[in-house]
């Protein structure tokens, strides 16, 4: 490769069905403004985690983005004052978290450009409309007759597949369709044998697989061209909506669910298993079933995007039967998608889980038995049935089937082909089998955790209560050490008293006086020690002191003058 040649990359390796979480694990103040930390994390396949920074505007902005969807969002209100406060943020951080969680969780919300670019900013902010405009504009130039009339924005799910209106020279009357997929993350065949297949597809026929008018390939992706049908898809009819609405507009909170009747689901079902019947005898990889995919045309089934199994683009239902083991070769991929399909058309709404609770008690029999052996829990765990299982079952075997002599089915695949699509399908097993073995390790992984932080949380609990034992038991000792510690207390303080009141009757007590005390007596003159009378001095204070505490024993409070009192509050 020359040194300024660019790489060109064939094909996106970007699974866009692969789940995705956001934890917001901080926040920030920069210059006056809080942004948010987010921890994005896609997997559990690539194992892909990265940081985002967000402002509540931007919240804002995805929140606008989203509204055409009709679903109601819980964003968080605006607050103007105290907006800076940690109590106020924190209480923020906590709805946004919900916020997020609710849009992740949500099939339609989640396949939205606005959901993935915010979440992932470096492989969605890109122009793919611009991009994809341009790819058709190249595919078409060599193609005499064909123009683009307009584009028909984001009426799909998928972010790299676009839709326009053409018209050709010698079609004027139809009005066709066409959509331009870019190759997904499955795609294994080489330019040439790509090509080879492509022109193979645009001559199938079969009474119950939409024909494609026009197909082109180029080095990054397909373009086909199929007469449009103006009641929509199937999907549409149970919605009541229009065809060329937007997807988030049409299904994010449809008006009404519009079941399908009994008779309907199993004409439809059985038409539906006969073209899947085709394609598998033909070797053709299909995967991708649902509601949206099935067109109804004079009583008849018309199964789109025949095509997106070798395009290599990842199938809708794709992270509901990644769970199962059982379900890991194409035919029981198509089984799986047939009972969701069948489920929807019969309940007017799809099913959002990869298997079935329980089913409303007023289903028909024939109908549960169905949906039991593809839908439920132990059939997806001990396996699904087959699809010439299924064609005889009595719900679909008993429909009659009004075929027209100009009805044929035909497929002519060279031999060369055939074997490219053999090693294609293989392929795809191969990779569902191995995701599918790291799935199942990295729910034992989280089995495991879980499990450990259970017993870490029992032994912290375990730990607290021996603790909270220990300070009990404490506690209780210390009061009874009180207990025994009062009467010895009470013993010393008797004791005490009876000594203070022995000296207390040894002591002479002073007689009390009911009047005012007497006036203290005069201080007693000392006369200055001299080296001259210091050795005489002894004798005479010693009779003093005598003298003075004879007067006091002999004091008599009799002798004493009665004074009247006098009323001071007169």
């Amino acid at each position: 490769m020359a040194i300024f040649e660019k790489e060109v990359i064939k094909k996106v390796t970007l699974d866009d069905t692969e789940p995705i979480t956001c934890v917001i694990e901080n926040w920030r103040d920069t210059k006056g403004y809080t942004e948010f930390i987010i921890r994005v994390h896609r997997g559990p396949f690539t194992n892909h985690t990265w940081q985002i920074v967000k402002r509540y505007n931007d919240f804002v902005k995805l929140h606008a983005g989203l509204q055409e969807s009709g679903i109601q969002l819980c964003l968080p209100p605006k607050r103007i004052i105290g907006n800076r406060a940690p109590e106020f943020i924190a209480e923020r951080q906590q709805g946004l978290q919900k916020y997020l969680n609710f849009i992740l969780m949500n099939p339609i919300l989640v396949s939205s450009l606005p959901a993935r670019s915010f979440v992932d900013p470096a492989n969605y902010c890109q122009p793919f409309s611009e991009q994809a405009l341009q790819h058709v504009s190249l595919a078409l130039r060599g193609e005499i007759g064909w123009e683009i009339v307009g584009p028909l924005p984001d009426i799909g799910w998928r972010l790299r597949k676009h839709f326009y209106h053409v018209k050709s020279k010698n079609l004027v009357k139809d009005e066709l369709w066409a959509n331009w997929v870019d190759y997904g993350p499955d795609k294994y065949l080489d330019d040439k044998e790509m090509l080879a297949i492509i022109k193979s597809l645009n001559q199938i026929q079969h009474p119950f697989i939409q024909p494609i008018v026009l197909s082109l390939c180029t080095d990054v992706g397909g373009l086909f061209v199929r007469a449009c049908n103006k009641t929509g898809s199937i999907r549409d009819l149970l919605c009541g909506a229009k065809a060329k609405l937007s997807f988030m507009k049409k299904y994010g909170n449809p008006k009404g669910h519009k079941p399908l009747d009994i008779k309907q689901v199993a004409l439809y079902g059985r038409q539906i298993l006969e073209a899947l019947k085709f394609l598998h005898d033909k070797g053709l990889p299909y995967g991708h079933l649902h509601t949206g995919n099935v067109v109804i045309d004079n009583e008849r089934v018309k199964l789109l995007d025949i095509e997106n199994g070798i395009l290599g683009v990842p199938s809708f239902y794709r992270p509901y039967f990644m769970q199962h083991k059982k379900i890991n070769t194409l035919e029981a991929i198509d089984v799986y998608c047939f009972g969701h399909t069948i489920y929807e058309m019969a309940f007017g709404a799809p099913l959002h889980e990869s298997i079935i609770d329980a089913l409303p008690q007023d289903a028909p029999p024939e109908l549960k038995s169905v949906l039991d052996s593809i839908l439920s829990a132990e059939g997806c765990k001990v396996g699904l049935p087959s699809i010439e299982s299924l064609l005889k079952h009595q719900f679909f075997s008993s429909v009659v089937l009004t075929l027209e002599s100009t009805d044929k089915a035909l497929l002519k695949i060279p031999n060369s082909a055939k074997e490219h699509l053999k090693t294609i399908c293989r392929q795809l097993e191969d990779r569902l089998k191995e995701e599918q073995k790291i799935m199942r390790s990295q729910k034992r992984l989280t089995r495991v955790q879980e499990m450990m932080s259970s017993e870490e949380e029992k032994k912290k609990q375990r730990q607290k209560i021996r603790q909270e034992q220990k300070q009990q038991a404490r506690i209780r000792q210390k009061t009874f050490e009180e207990k025994e510690e009062k009467p010895k207390v009470s013993e010393r303080s008797e004791s005490a008293t009876s000594s203070s009141t022995a000296n207390s009757m040894d002591t002479p007590t002073p007689p009390t006086l009911s009047g005012p005390p007497p006036p203290p007596p005069p201080p007693i003159p000392v006369e200055p020690l001299s080296p001259n009378n210091h050795l005489g001095a002894a004798p005479d204070a010693s009779r003093e002191r005598s003298a003075l505490l004879g007067s006091i024993c002999s004091f008599n409070k009799g002798a004493l003058r009665k004074t009247k009192e006098h009323n001071v509050h007169n």
